[in-house]
């Protein structure tokens, strides 16, 4: 037997320990053999042990959740993705058993609401009054306020999801607006410099110039969502989300995990 054998199998023996630490160690040692792990993964995850069956779909999540992560940085890096695309793939890289088909359905349905009328700024904002959309007075750092999905099915969302919506189903009809910073709270504003502002009931104001609107990029907006998934994992102490959209954060600013201070990188 080759000592690379020796070690694969001792690292199966191993998953099929009882202690969790025990078998973390082993499939952190087998994430690190690359495409052996997804042959491994095959091979045993309908096997008969129950221990080693539960390890196995766990790595094969694992896989999953990397492989989700490469494909959104690089649909990022494309710049062909609209602002609410890739709110929804921040969504499903949060839950990857989101049914989006249920929330194009939702945006859709909102689209044929404005299209019955005149897309404009007026018709968007009372679209988003009428399914009662709204900002929440606390609980900012609640999960569920940056998930398309259970924005949608709640209707509370925090400001920026809410624009990036009234964004969406207003490009869908011809409405373009952009997402920004005005006054420090997150609003939208069309060509005609009109601020539709979600924290206040979707109030709409006739700005002079939008000199003191700081519009916000798709990357941006992705940034600021991921930016907040990232904080709420830290205050909850969810180990694995934390890492999971600390690699997003940092990819995303051309950096390695490594960038991010102890224990999920070294600080630099």
């Amino acid at each position: 037997m080759k000592p690379e054998d020796a070690r694969f199998n001792a690292l199966i023996s191993l998953l099929q320990d009882e202690d969790v630490r025990v078998a973390s160690l082993a499939m952190e040692q087998l994430l690190q053999l690359g495409p052996v792990t997804e042959q491994t993964i095959a091979q045993y995850q309908d096997c008969h042990d129950p221990h080693l069956r539960q390890r196995m779909h766990q790595l094969a999540s694992i896989l999953q959740r990397r492989q989700a992560r490469r494909d959104f940085i690089e649909a990022v890096a494309s710049e062909k993705m609209t602002v609410w695309a890739g709110v929804c793939r921040i969504t499903a890289l949060y839950d990857p058993q989101i049914a989006l088909d249920t929330v194009e359905a939702t945006v859709v349905s909102m689209g044929e609401d404005l299209a019955a009328g005149r897309a404009g700024a007026a018709q968007v904002a009372a679209v988003l009054r009428d399914w009662e959309f709204a900002v929440p007075e606390q609980d900012l750092l609640d999960v569920e306020l940056y998930l398309a999905d259970s924005v949608l099915e709640s209707k509370y969302g925090s400001p920026v999801l809410l624009c990036v919506l009234g964004q969406e189903i207003g490009r869908r009809c011809g409405w373009n607006a952009t997402v920004g910073l005005y006054e420090g709270r997150f609003c939208l504003i069309d060509g005609g410099n009109l601020l539709l502002d979600p924290t206040s009931g979707w109030h709409i104001t006739q700005m002079d110039s939008a000199d003191k609107f700081h519009p916000c990029g798709p990357k941006d907006v992705w940034l600021g969502v991921l930016s907040q998934l990232f904080l709420v994992a830290l205050v909850e102490g969810q180990l694995r989300d934390l890492y999971h959209f600390g690699d997003l954060l940092t990819a995303l600013n051309d950096a390695g995990i490594e960038a991010l201070p102890p224990p999920l990188g070294r600080g630099e």
